[in-house]
C-alpha cells in the first residue's frame, strides 16, 4: 500500500478556512443545535476571560443576538461593567451601534442592550473625548433612544442607561453655532424631552420605521429540552 502524503492533502489555509466555517455556521444561533454550540463556546471564553486581543469573539457572538448564549458570556458579571476593562476603540463603539442598527425595539434581549449600553456610555461619558475617538450622527442617537420604554420609569431597565447617555451627549455644545456637536446635543435633549413628556410621542423625534416593535421571545431560537439518560441496557434486561 503507497504511503499517503497527509500534508499534500491540506494546506494550512484550507484547513484554517475550514475551521472559520464551521465557526461561522455555529455563531449564527439558526437552529437549537447551532444555539447549543454557541452556548457552549461562550461559556469557555467566559472560562477564559475578556481581554484586549479577544474581545472581538465576544461581540461575534452578541451579534447574532441569543439570551442562552449572552447569558453564557456574561456567567455572573454584570452585563453593564463586562467591557468595562477595555480601552473603546473606533472598532468597538462602530461594532456597537451597527448592532443598535440591526436590533429592532422589543427585539433584543436586555442584557445584550445593558452590555452594549455600558460600552456606550464610558465612551461618551467625558463626551468630547468620546466625540473625537466616534464622532456622532443623528442616527446614532436615534439607535440609542429608539429602546427608550415610555411605560416604565426613568431608572426602570435600560431607561437609566440611556437617558445618563444622551444626557451626557447633550452638555457637550460649541461656541461656534455651525459646529456639529451642536445639533447632535439638540436631538439627545429633544430625545429626553419626549421620553419625559407624557404627552409626547418617541415619534415625535424618532422616525417611525426605527421604532418598529418585534417580539424576541417569539424571534429567539431555543436550545433542544435536555432528556434525562436511560440506560436501555437495564431497559431490555
Amino acid at each position: 500500500m503507497p504511503e499517503m502524503n497527509w500534508e499534500n492533502l491540506w494546506s494550512d489555509e484550507e484547513l484554517y478556512a475550514l475551521q472559520l466555517e464551521a465557526v461561522n455556521a455555529f455563531l449564527k444561533c439558526d437552529a437549537p443545535e447551532t444555539v447549543e454550540m454557541s452556548v457552549e463556546f461562550a461559556k469557555f471564553l467566559n472560562h477564559v476571560g475578556l481581554n484586549a486581543d479577544n474581545y472581538s469573539i465576544f461581540l461575534e457572538l452578541l451579534r447574532e443576538e441569543n439570551s442562552y448564549v449572552t447569558d453564557a458570556l456574561l456567567g455572573n458579571r454584570k452585563a453593564f461593567d463586562f467591557f468595562k476593562e477595555i480601552q473603546p476603540s473606533y472598532y468597538l463603539i462602530d461594532v456597537c451601534f451597527k448592532m443598535l442598527y440591526s436590533y429592532s425595539v422589543g427585539g433584543v434581549y436586555d442584557k445584550t442592550l445593558e452590555l452594549i449600553f455600558g460600552i456606550i456610555y464610558r465612551n461618551y461619558h467625558r463626551a468630547r473625548e468620546g466625540f473625537l475617538l466616534y464622532p456622532l450622527i443623528v442616527e446614532n442617537l436615534n439607535s440609542i433612544g429608539k429602546f427608550l420604554d415610555k411605560s416604565k420609569g426613568q431608572n426602570e431597565g435600560n431607561n437609566r442607561f440611556i437617558v445618563d447617555i444622551l444626557g451626557d451627549i447633550a452638555e457637550y455644545t460649541s461656541q461656534d453655532q455651525n459646529h456639529p456637536v451642536n445639533e447632535i446635543s439638540s436631538h439627545a435633549i429633544a430625545i429626553r424631552n419626549a421620553f419625559f413628556d407624557r404627552r409626547r410621542e418617541m415619534k415625535s423625534v424618532i422616525p417611525e420605521e426605527v421604532l418598529l416593535l418585534k417580539n424576541y421571545a417569539q424571534m429567539r431560537i431555543n436550545p433542544r429540552k435536555p432528556k434525562a439518560f436511560v440506560d436501555k441496557m437495564k431497559v431490555n434486561v
